[in-house]
């Protein structure tokens, strides 16, 4: 496995978004420190993104803005590109390591809770109650992959970045929500693949969709391990729904 923990099998682009406007229309940029627009701003040589007003905005704006300072945000940057949109597949497999990392210790624990539901539902029977996390947002996959909710052209996201989190069964997949969305049964093979293959107690299988079109399928590591994501599935989860929205923004 990479280091994200993620083997990732199979991963299509369906198209839904016509570019990189998802969110404010790619307004024209202003200065990543105090918001002057309508002036001469300069961009971040390393990044070609974030543009500033001043030397003293990029200084500053270096070392303490959001997210800790754009110093730590610089890479991210690049990865997205003035126009919001990741090109190359290995950025494309960074990036969505990078969203999963940022709701593990949620989304690890979800699954394993709605595992052992569906197990407790279907009396005992591990092989009938295999399923996998589905992960959709609707924000692209480039904006939920910033660390933090400023968009390339400094402006902020003017939707909470969010994920909606189920557990599915592929049967439940076939009669749901492909009978929804056809699109997804592009991926039904490697994703019936990935139930049956991972291994209880230490994997989940796993399928993303973001609002761009992206589309992904694979199985991780459960992180943390499966006796505390039982312990922290049902804390967290024994009273919420079969579905949970998790902004990542929180704190």
């Amino acid at each position: 496995m990479t280091q994200s923990n993620f083997q990732w099998k199979q991963c299509v682009e369906l198209g839904y978004a016509d570019g990189p406007d998802s969110n404010d229309d790619m307004s024209p940029p202003i200065c990543f420190n105090c918001g002057k627009e309508d002036v001469k701003l300069s961009r971040c040589s390393k990044c070609q993104v974030a543009t500033y007003c001043s030397r003293e905005c990029q200084l500053n704006n270096w070392k303490s803005g959001p997210g800790g300072g754009h110093k730590f945000c610089c890479g991210e940057y690049k990865r997205v590109g003035g126009d919001m949109m990741i090109i190359f597949p290995e950025d494309k497999e960074t990036a969505r390591n990078d969203v999963f990392s940022k709701i593990r210790f949620y989304a690890c624990p979800f699954a394993v809770y709605r595992s052992n539901c569906a197990v407790t539902k279907n009396k005992g029977s591990s092989s009938s109650s295999r399923g996998f996390l589905f992960l959709q947002s609707d924000s692209t996959l480039a904006e939920m992959s910033l660390p933090v909710p400023i968009l390339a052209n400094g402006r902020p996201c003017t939707k909470s970045r969010c994920v909606l989190m189920h557990f599915l069964t592929v049967e439940e997949y076939k009669q749901e929500l492909c009978k929804d969305d056809f699109e997804l049964a592009t991926v039904g093979k490697e994703l019936a693949k990935c139930v049956k293959e991972y291994k209880e107690m230490e994997e989940v299988a796993v399928m993303m969709r973001f609002r761009c079109g992206h589309l992904a399928v694979g199985i991780t590591k459960l992180v943390p391990d499966y006796n505390l994501c039982s312990t922290l599935g049902k804390e967290y989860f024994e009273k919420a729904g079969s579905a949970v929205q998790l902004n990542i923004d929180d704190e």
